[in-house]
């Protein structure tokens, strides 16, 4: 479908822009709208977004959503009217057009076929709109009067040689037509003093508008440069202009609202030419990861120039220049951090970009399920770095749909459990030991870890001696075992037993961790331990075999030099005994150099240092000791990744 003609590649650029924030805005808000119906702030919010999509896909040409627009924001007017209800089945209506405006953005931006039929959607919305609507009151007429103000205005402005001209426009059958009274004022603004006009400025702002204009302008130009000023608006039927009569109009009484479109036009004229500093800008993602990726080259460097540094000072003590180079390094590396630390916190954003999208998810599930359920949320305002969001919106896609089918029970399940009618989901981030820890909670049924070891059986993933050994909590998490499922029968939405092994590979590949705790007939909770960015850690430098390695803080408790006589064997195995309590013992560089071999245990007698790591707080997250040969530093290190060159390696998060 082709676009206005004058409609250039930044026009468009920002309309797209400006579509996605809006659309985005919609879903969120049509989800608290079945629930909130009398909120008028909310119901005012969504008009603005309907109306605002409207008019700016109007300007650009964009015709299918400029006509779904209009027909969603007259289903909405009469919502804010009270002239019609909010049921289930509009919101599915204004759901179902959202979807559609969707799909006219995304063809738009992909510079494809925008020619989508939108006509189902908007008759939909016409059917909603009309149905149990009462019909609106007849607008009373209103005359051309003039404020005290302005008549003197316009007395003055004839003394001085103007005109003074009554126009009188008539539209055609248009959608658009408070669009086109704006331009109207518009236009004979550019030319004069708009002194008064019907509809007022504040009705046209509102769209309670007709097919028909008046307005009374002063000007220093005739009425045929009046005339073809006005030509330049479209869908106009009619256009008469005539000299003011003066006696046909009166100084509206005192207390009498008067209509006055000067003082609207002279304000949006004063606001077009009033220059405003921006709060914010727009940056396109990849010039900020290239940005970073310049920020993290300045921090090796600057770990580099330190080393230097300490070298310098140690063979030149009373060099004077050495000395000069050594406080200069030291001022390059506080500027170095704080760009650092600036550029981290521009990249953090809040997890409610992501956590607003699944309202709408849950909705749609619930109701095709026949399952009501209410949907929390918690910590949306928790940050976390944007490529992180971007790698977990699948994983918790995965478990928001299980929860919804597999762990809440259908209504009759919870009635004959004593439960409320209404299941709960709900999703909930913060922030915990450097760490961002997503949970997300049902009170379904829970997973019932007997029927998890028969289905492992079933499938010969353990055998029964195997399966009788496990402990609950253990059979629990073989939930994310692949092809394991325990469903009853598979649906579009899950129960082929994928998908759970998905969510876990991609929260490891991303070095976090997925933990489940379930209790049977009370619900699941599946909790998520994610870095708060990809790019940058804070490290602890240590020394193994020869080797320099960097071990993440956030997992580090302490370090100790532990007595000789702590160091022993327990079936062969090395442990640490600290403070009465007994961990495991490993050498770092035979666990990184032999992983998968038989490894000989440190010797009792052997000194080494110890760093005591533990990977979370939950009961089976119990602290392991690793012996390294050297303490060295503390540092914040930029990580890159070397899946690319070497694959996976056990042990080894990048470089």
């Amino acid at each position: 479908m082709p676009l206005a003609a004058d409609i250039t590649p930044d026009d468009l650029k920002v309309f797209l822009q400006e579509a996605d924030g809006l659309i985005e805005l919609l879903d969120e808000d049509f989800i608290r709208l079945e629930q909130e119906a009398d909120n008028a702030d909310l119901l005012q919010e969504i008009f603005r977004g309907a109306h605002t999509l409207k008019g700016s896909s109007g300007m650009l040409g964009f015709t299918a959503m400029a006509s779904l627009t209009h027909a969603m924001e007259d289903l909405l007017d009469r919502v804010r009217k009270h002239t019609l209800q909010v049921t289930p089945e509009l919101v599915d209506a204004l759901l179902a057009s959202l979807d559609g405006l969707k799909a006219l953005k995304s063809a738009l931006a992909e510079g494809g076929d925008t020619d989508i039929d939108v006509a189902p959607l908007v008759a939909m919305l016409r059917a909603a709109a009309d149905d149990g609507a009462a019909p609106a009151a007849a607008a009373p007429a209103e005359s051309l009067t003039l404020q005290p103000a302005a008549a003197e205005q316009l007395a003055a402005a004839l003394a001085a040689g103007h005109s003074a001209h009554h126009v009188r426009v008539s539209l055609e059958q248009t959608d658009w037509a408070a669009v086109r009274c704006f331009q109207i004022v518009n236009e004979l603004a550019g030319l004069g003093d708009v002194l008064a006009s019907v509809p007022s400025q504040q009705a046209i702002e509102a769209e309670q508008v007709g097919q028909h204009i008046e307005v009374l302008v002063v000007s220093a130009h005739d009425a045929a440069k009046l005339r073809e000023a006005l030509a330049t608006v479209p869908e106009l039927a009619q256009i008469d202009i005539a000299d003011w009569d003066a006696s046909a109009a009166a100084a509206g009484p005192a207390g009498q609202p008067v209509v006055d479109a000067a003082k609207g036009a002279r304000e949006q004229a004063d606001a077009a030419h009033k220059i405003d500093t921006p709060q914010t800008v727009r940056i396109d993602v990849e010039r900020l990861d290239q940005l970073m990726n310049m920020v993290g080259e300045l921090v090796i460097d600057r770990t580099r120039l330190t080393q230097i540094g300490r070298t310098l000072q140690g063979r030149y003590k009373e060099d004077q220049q050495a000395r000069q180079l050594v406080e200069t390094m030291t001022h390059v590396t506080k500027v170095v951090d704080a760009l650092h630390e600036s550029m981290m916190q521009v990249r953090m954003l809040p997890i409610g970009l992501l956590f607003s999208k699944f309202p709408r998810l849950v909705r749609d599930l619930a109701r095709s399920l026949e399952k009501p359920v209410e949907f929390v949320i918690e910590g949306e305002g928790t940050e976390i770095d944007r490529s992180v969001i971007e790698k977990i919106k699948d994983p918790l896609v995965h478990l928001i749909r299980n929860a919804v089918d597999h762990g809440v029970e259908s209504p009759a399940d919870r009635a004959a459990a004593g439960k409320p009618a209404t299941a709960t989901v709900r999703l909930a981030a913060q922030h915990e030991s450097g760490h961002i820890l997503i949970t997300l909670d049902d009170d379904g049924g829970g997973i019932d870890p007997t029927k998890i070891r028969e289905a492992a059986v079933r499938r010969g993933a353990l055998t029964a001696e195997a399966a009788e050994r496990l402990s609950d909590q253990e059979s629990v998490e073989l939930i994310f075992e692949p092809g394991l499922s325990t469903a009853k029968q598979t649906t579009e939405v899950s129960g082929r037993g994928v998908g759970m092994d998905i969510v876990r590979r991609y929260i490891e590949e991303l070095n976090g961790r997925v933990e489940v705790h379930s209790t049977v007939g009370q619900g699941t909770r599946f909790s998520l331990r994610l870095p708060l960015t990809l790019a940058t850690f804070g490290g602890l430098l240590v020394r193994s075999g020869g080797r320099t390695y960097a071990l993440p803080l956030s997992f580090v408790q302490e370090t100790v030099k532990p007595d000789p006589s702590s160091l022993g064997t327990v079936l062969t195995k090395s442990v640490m005994h600290l403070r009465g309590g007994v961990m495991p013992l490993l050498r770092l560089n035979e666990a990184m150099l032999h992983t998968g071999t038989q490894r000989a245990p440190v010797r009792a007698t052997e000194p080494v240092f110890a760093v005591v790591v533990r990977a979370g707080d939950g009961e089976n997250d119990r602290p392991v000791a690793i012996g390294v040969d050297a303490l060295i530093d503390q540092q914040d290190l930029v990580v890159k990744t070397l899946g690319g060159y070497m694959g996976k390696t056990r042990g080894i998060a990048g470089a």
